[in-house]
């Protein structure tokens, strides 16, 4: 009888030894990131997976930056139902200073007709009391974001600037121009075209 109570004890013991041995391996893996999480339960609607890569056509890349001077966090993905113009520009591009203008009075018309407007500085030296200076200056009155480590410039494929996205109110990209200035009246009617 002595026999089988500590049988019993010595049986507990080592399967209390084996579940916190589990319990930290577990952990550990979760930690590393060698194991997933298990998924949280699904959802009716799933948003559908961002690209990586910007293509006329398809869902816009996810855009994650904080904004000036506030340092706000703006993402894309959160501007569900809402037409968005994204214009990449650095405060040393003659184009790009030339179209601020018709930029903000664009903003002032279209604003409250479901439109946002982000500005993302890249290629940029500048600091970031610079680029306040110029927005300043530019009497900038949309939202401006700095990219700093050129992840969505890549991921937009910006090869020149000025280089304005324009993404429609399901976040599809619906132009791509390179170049600029853009001026008042293209800048309305491609406005137009994403607004619809």
């Amino acid at each position: 009888m002595q026999n089988n109570k500590t049988l019993l004890l010595a049986l507990a013991g080592l399967l209390g030894v084996f579940v916190v041995c589990m319990t930290v391996i577990v952990a550990g893996l979760l930690l590393t990131g060698r194991l997933a999480a298990p998924a949280a339960a699904s959802v009716a609607n799933p948003a559908p997976a961002r690209p990586a890569v910007a293509k006329i056509g398809s869902l816009a890349p996810e855009i994650a930056l904080k904004t000036l001077p506030d340092g706000k966090d703006f993402v894309l993905s959160q501007q569900v139902g809402k037409a968005v113009f994204v214009n990449f520009w650095a405060t040393w591009c003659g184009p790009c200073r030339e179209e601020f203008p018709a930029i903000v009075r664009t903003n002032n018309k279209f604003k409250d007709k479901g439109l946002v407007i982000v500005g993302v500085n890249t290629q940029d030296d500048n600091s970031d009391q610079g680029v306040l200076t110029f927005m300043k200056n530019a009497l900038v009155n949309f939202l401006i974001v700095r990219d700093i480590g050129d992840r969505a410039t890549r991921a937009y494929n910006v090869r020149g600037l000025p280089t304005s996205i324009f993404i429609d109110r399901q976040g599809i990209i619906r132009d791509i121009v390179v170049g600029g200035p853009i001026t008042d009246d293209y800048l309305e009617e491609k406005i137009k075209s994403i607004l619809e």
